[in-house]
């Protein structure tokens, strides 16, 4: 059995298990460790996953960050416009 890890950023983010059969497993976490998604996989060796872009990881926080500004500006009785 070969057990190989992703790490982002010192986190764990992907876990692949190859059971030596032609079978295994990919475990996805998100950033708390907790996991998103599990794949069963067959017809190994496993292919590496794509890289995540950076770009659209950016972009997502930016957009939450100003999801929490103007949720909190309306709370307030202001407006973001």
């Amino acid at each position: 059995m070969t057990t190989s890890s992703t790490f982002q950023n010192g986190i764990l983010v992907a876990q692949t298990v190859d059971n030596g059969d032609g079978t295994g497993t990919r475990t996805v976490f998100d950033a708390d460790g907790n996991v998103t998604s599990v794949e069963q996989l067959t017809g190994l060796p496993i292919p590496e996953p794509p890289e995540p872009d950076p770009v659209e990881a950016l972009q997502a926080q930016v957009q939450a960050q100003q999801e929490t500004i103007d949720a909190l500006l309306a709370a307030l009785g202001g407006d973001s416009e």
